[in-house]
């Protein structure tokens, strides 16, 4: 029993002091900041947030003025060129929950503990990392031997090294922590910069490994596509990603912002307004589109010639089904063209010429002439002078360009699966039609002689929409409707035959001065160019159609000047 007692006794003397230091140590500092705590060396402990913040924002000053001391060279900066602003307000919210994180135990030790040692915590500072750097680096270079980083660049046909070279340099992490340290804790003296040897110059060993697995990248490219966008990384890029090493993620990531930044979109909610039987106003819905760049990245560096670029898609909130009765609900086709090169009164009647398709509507089971959607061609209609093929010769002609317009309406004909009804190849081979696509998928027209039609033989209305890029000059067609789930391939087209063109033909021009040459033809191979097209619904084959394109050899004509 007494025995008892006396462990009963203990008991209650222990308990009595626990309940006595929490009485002590907690309850007083309720809403206080806890005793014998400073923020850079100002007392803030036993105030609460709003008089501790009075009193730090009066006492906290740093010098205007800190000194950079490197090898004896004292370097003076504006504090205010680096350091953006101090948070008293976080800095005194830090010191007021030091103490206070929720666990009893914890927070109990931390309070004994200030009982007998000062904590003295550092100011929230905010610093300009960048404009830091940029003056450190500044210093570095002036105070230190610069060292270079080994590079290889492509020259001629094969690749040449730079070894690097040793060198001296500021210590850029220590030298941050340092002044850092400087600014929270209201320092004065100078800083002492350390400086680091860096070696980065190659031995010849790895000279001659850098050098091998730069030439095999000579010749090499990587073409990245989305839908109609195409990127390509030729060898000099990808040399200019090499380090030691392998591969510099940096370096490619780089490029690879570049390309994320022009194919990067918000989604985009559709709109669409008819009006007197036209679509007066319409935007497609799009998905939202955010290239995965660190996927990208490890594609490329697998080297793959050919990727894909992986994106995720964002829907948007309101789709073409939402918002018409008309059956235009999904994208069924588009067709793409170029025309880089072409002279200012081209690219104005291709603008024309295209603005004409824009929000037309075609009933089920309507045949679509694309000069009867044209109109007339000609200087009373607004169109300029611009080369054409006339009578076996190029020669200016009112609306030059317009048949860069239909042949890029033929692609789309033929990506939406549609039934084609007239179109007929250009006598010879076009550059424009070329420039991203092989020969033979172009349309000619030239009213009342040469028309394109197609059909819609779905159970909706299509809607046809062009889009033109007047600053890299592409033109774009989309045919909207309801898709019945049909699916069309077009082969690449093949060469079957070709056949040079007649020496080059010089004829005199007494308009011209003697001395002069002008270039009004320009040589072109003849060919017989063909390729299938087919579309398939469920099995059941649609349309299975031989495309033939026959093109003339042209041989370049100069006009040579005369005339004395």
């Amino acid at each position: 029993m007494k025995r008892f007692k006396k462990h009963y006794s203990k008991v209650l003397i222990t308990i009595s002091i626990v309940s006595f230091l929490i009485a002590v140590l907690f309850l007083p500092f309720f809403n206080k900041i806890y005793p014998n705590i400073y923020v850079a060396g100002i007392y803030v402990g036993d105030k609460n947030k709003s008089e501790a913040l009075n009193y730090l924002q009066e006492k906290y000053k740093f010098q205007e003025k800190l000194i950079l001391n490197i090898n004896g060279s004292k370097n003076e900066i504006l504090t205010s060129e680096i350091v953006e602003d101090v948070d008293y307000k976080s800095s005194v919210e830090r010191a007021y929950n030091f103490a206070k994180s929720g666990n009893l135990f914890k927070d109990f030790i931390t309070r004994f503990n200030l009982i007998f040692k000062t904590t003295n915590l550092s100011p929230i500072v905010r610093v300009n990392e960048s404009k830091l750097l940029e003056t450190l680096l500044i210093l570095s270079n002036s105070a230190g031997t610069k060292p270079v980083t080994p590079s290889v660049k492509k020259v001629g046909t094969g690749v040449v090294v730079n070894p690097g070279k040793d060198g001296v340099e500021i210590d850029m992490n220590k030298a941050r922590l340092d002044i850092g340290n400087w600014l929270s804790f209201g320092k004065t003296e100078d800083i002492l910069i350390e400086l680091k040897e860096v070696k980065v110059a190659l031995n010849q060993a790895e000279i001659k490994n850098y050098e091998f697995n730069a030439e095999k990248l000579v010749n090499k490219k990587i073409e990245l596509k989305l839908d109609y966008e195409s990127f390509v990384i030729n060898d000099e890029d990808l040399i200019s990603f090499l380090t030691p090493t392998g591969f510099s993620d940096d370096l490619i990531k780089i490029k690879i912002l570049e390309i994320s930044r022009k194919l990067n979109r918000s989604p985009q909610d559709s709109v669409f307004i008819v009006e007197n039987e036209k679509v007066k106003e319409f935007t497609s819905s799009k998905d939202g589109i955010t290239v995965d760049e660190n996927l990208l990245l490890k594609l490329i560096k697998e080297m793959q010639p050919e990727i894909n670029i992986p994106v995720a898609k964002i829907s948007p909130k309101i789709k073409n089904e939402d918002v018409n009765n008309l059956g235009i609900k999904t994208l069924l086709g588009k067709g793409f063209s170029n025309f880089r090169g072409s002279i200012p009164n081209r690219i104005y009647n291709v603008n024309l010429a295209q603005s004409k398709f824009k929000g037309v509507l075609v009933p089920p089971n309507e045949t679509v002439s694309f000069n009867e959607i044209l109109g007339d061609v000609s200087a009373f209609t607004g169109y300029k002078s611009a080369y054409v093929i006339m009578d076996g010769k190029t020669v200016l002609g009112d609306g030059g360009g317009v048949c860069q317009v239909s042949t890029t309406l033929f692609r789309a004909v033929l990506s939406a699966g549609l039934p084609i009804v007239e179109r007929r190849a250009h006598a010879y081979r076009v550059g424009y039609y070329e420039q991203g696509f092989g020969p033979g998928l172009d349309a000619t027209v030239y009213s009342p002689t040469t028309d394109f039609k197609f059909k819609n033989d779905t159970e909706a209305y299509l809607l046809i929409q062009p889009t033109i890029n007047l600053d890299n000059l592409s033109l774009e067609f989309e045919i909207y409707g309801t898709s019945d789930g049909r699916v069309a391939t077009t082969s690449k087209p093949i060469i079957t035959s070709s056949s040079a063109p007649a020496e080059d033909l010089y004829q005199d021009d007494p308009t011209m001065p003697a001395g002069h040459v002008k270039q009004i033809e320009h040589r072109a191979y003849g060919a017989k160019v063909v390729f299938d097209y087919k579309v398939t619904r469920n099995g059941e084959e649609l349309i299975n159609q031989k495309f033939v394109s026959n093109y003339r050899p042209w041989r370049a004509v100069y006009l040579r000047g005369t005339a004395l």
